[in-house]
């Protein structure tokens, strides 16, 4: 698989966890700005796919909603330093310019996963020694169009826009993890997120906030995090693997367990989307895909969160996410396609894939 995502598929996709029991250890701060230091790495050898993002209402009988409500990213690279260090990268969100009243809200991710062998090499499950995730989210506690409306009403009238950052490191011997809030006086969009970044990781670096641990005695000894397993059990379902599949892993110093329930062959998937002025700007079939049903448990709570994913089967977008779908209750559904484009040349250091 060429990437994927999560607590920003956003809106709980960089928040599929809830609160577990962990220790804080106030001065622990060394591993945190290592960890920094990786996801600061230079990158080479990128694959980007970029999507369009839909949002569905349910009313009763049928779903009716609007597309081209936002956009984003799914990336894949490795270090330029460091043929062993993997990163993924995810950006998804609302683009105020074009989301229902102006909502702004997207979330981004970036996880580094140190692998024994070179990425290069064919034989990956479960080779990652150690790994760590970079969150940033533009903050909300609204779980309604009319709530988060308000939240960006008092934000502007304060002239202060909330934002929540994580930089968590998972290792066979123990879990860390610490969370910073950001006050800024721009509101920043995904669009911005080259400019928010440099001040959230700084932020996360000065700050003085508790770190939470975790130690291998009360969990699994995995050390990849959440993207690197949806790829590892993409990776399989494409590879004919039986499923069910499980994975545990461990995000922000607490186990989770991520399940491919389901997997089902797609021979045909009609795609069409429209934007400003009821303008075509997605017109497409693709064939020979696998609808693949995910669900994240956490051990402590027992909270579920599910979604979807097809990814295609052949070449050239052979373990290629066409099309994610999040349904956090029962009447809202965000829709992520594929945005039609070019397919990239393989990467010579990631193709071996």
């Amino acid at each position: 698989m060429k990437s994927l995502p999560h607590r920003a598929v956003l809106f709980q996709f960089l928040a599929l966890f809830g609160a577990m029991a962990a220790t804080s250890e106030p001065t622990d701060h060394a591993p945190i700005s290592e960890a920094l230091h990786w996801v600061r790495a230079p990158l080479q050898g990128t694959i980007q796919y970029d999507y369009v993002m839909s949002a569905r209402v349910h009313l009763i009988f049928f779903w009716a909603g609007k597309d081209d409500v936002g956009s984003g990213y799914i990336r894949r690279a490795v270090s330029s330093a460091d043929s062993h260090e993997e990163f993924f990268q995810v950006l998804f969100g609302s683009d105020p310019v074009k989301a229902p009243r102006a909502i702004n809200r997207w979330g981004a991710g970036t996880e580094v996963d140190w692998h024994k062998n070179p990425v290069t090499s064919l034989s990956r499950e479960d080779d990652i020694t150690a790994s760590a995730f970079f969150g940033f989210m533009k903050s909300s506690r609204g779980k309604s169009v009319p709530e988060m409306q308000n939240e960006l009403k008092k934000e502007a009238d304060r002239g202060q826009h909330a934002f929540t950052g994580i930089l968590s490191r998972v290792e066979p011997a123990r879990a860390i993890s610490t969370v910073a809030p950001l006050q800024s006086d721009t509101d920043f969009t995904l669009h911005q997120y080259n400019l928010a970044e440099p001040m959230m990781l700084e932020r996360i670096e000065s700050s003085d906030h508790p770190v939470r641990s975790l130690s291998a005695k009360s969990r699994c000894s995995r050390a990849g995090s959440f993207l690197a397993t949806v790829a590892e059990l993409v990776d399989a379902s494409v590879e004919g693997k039986p499923v069910p599949q499980s994975r545990c892993y461990v995000h922000d110093a607490q186990e989770n367990t991520l399940t491919l329930e389901k997997a089902t062959r797609i021979q045909n998937l009609p795609v069409k989307l429209h934007g400003a002025k009821d303008m075509t700007i997605l017109d497409t079939t693709y064939h020979d895909l696998l609808q693949l049903d995910f669900v994240s448990q956490h051990k402590e709570s027992g909270k579920r969160v599910y979604f979807t994913i097809l990814v295609g089967t052949q070449a050239p977008l052979r373990g290629v996410p066409v099309q994610i779908r999040y349904q956090p209750n029962w009447w809202f559904q965000v829709v992520l396609n594929l945005r039609p484009a070019e397919p990239p040349a393989p990467s010579p250091i990631l193709a071996s894939r």
